[in-house]
């Protein structure tokens, strides 16, 4: 009997392989804001879970003490991602969030006992070649960019938790997660915008203009909502790292963005360990004679 064409693995690998395209748009929008990095990622955050939570049937607003840990470190990786962003190329800033690749299966392993086929192994360690290659050779010259390339990697680390952790609260509704992830993340930043402001005797930042806030409404919307439903909504029947690994996808097409607008150019070491990243992906899903696995036939709920 056939499975249902929205409960099968291939369904799943659809929804993360879209949410990698929405993502993409990430560092243009960034790069477009002449905001700080804590200031995007608190609206943008906001925003996405006022979209979203209107739209979540009440019955389906469950609680659980995992949704409170995966807010707040929801809100951590966006804003050193964002932060990332400023301080270094697009191109730099979304491969070294994929360093989340190389954490995700040690902690899907230890937390969910799933284990990754030889394939995905392969196409991990490419990847980390990669990822070596951009924080070892991968700066442009810009002042105090070391601080950019490591918020990349703390934003790797906290991909990887978030993968994990909405891999293991699959059973609940994709919509909601991503609502309450974006809204505890968002409101944890802007605690600690104001107490960071208390502490230090400074002015709060400046309110956004209205084109910036209307450029923010979408940023949450489009490039984050979606995106976070989509990527929950394809856990449910794929592994952490096969998912992390299709969501490699995303850097093919944000550092293109950034150069088409921004005229933003990625160096040498960037595309070499770029290259490396696709391989990776290459790897795990070239074309192959498929036989009957669990991995095939969905990963149980």
């Amino acid at each position: 009997m056939e499975q249902p064409e929205c409960s099968s693995a291939a369904f799943g690998r659809r929804c993360v392989l879209t949410a990698a395209g929405l993502w993409s748009l990430s560092g243009v929008i960034t790069k477009l804001l002449a905001l700080d990095g804590l200031t995007i990622a608190f609206y943008r955050g906001l925003f996405a879970g006022l979209v979203l939570l209107p739209v979540v049937p009440w019955k389906r607003w469950r609680f659980h003490r995992g949704l409170i840990p995966l807010g707040l470190i929801f809100g951590a990786m966006t804003a050193v991602y964002i932060g990332s962003i400023k301080r270094t190329t697009a191109a730099n800033a979304i491969f070294l969030q994929y360093t989340s690749v190389f954490w995700t299966v040690p902690l899907s392993a230890w937390l969910l006992g799933e284990r990754p086929d030889r394939r995905s192994l392969a196409g991990i360690a490419l990847a980390t070649l990669g990822i070596s290659a951009i924080v070892g050779y991968g700066y442009d010259g810009r002042s105090g960019e070391w601080v950019g390339i490591a918020m990349g990697l703390a934003s790797g680390l906290g991909y990887a938790a978030v993968t994990v952790s909405m891999r293991g609260l699959r059973d609940f509704d994709p919509l909601w997660l991503s609502a309450v992830a974006n809204l505890t993340g968002a409101l944890a930043l802007g605690a600690f915008i104001a107490g960071a402001s208390a502490a230090t005797h400074s002015t709060l930042p400046a309110p956004p203009t209205w084109p910036q806030l209307a450029l923010l409404v979408g940023f949450g919307a489009i490039q984050m909502a979606i995106p976070y439903a989509l990527f929950a909504r394809g856990l449910r029947t794929i592994g952490a790292p096969e998912a992390a690994l299709i969501a490699l996808l995303e850097p093919v097409l944000n550092p293109i963005w950034v150069f088409l607008f921004l005229q933003e150019r990625p160096t040498k070491a960037t595309l070499i360990g770029g290259a490396f990243l696709l391989s990776g992906v290459a790897v795990r899903y070239w074309p192959a004679r498929r036989i009957a696995s669990t991995e095939e036939r969905g990963v149980p709920v």
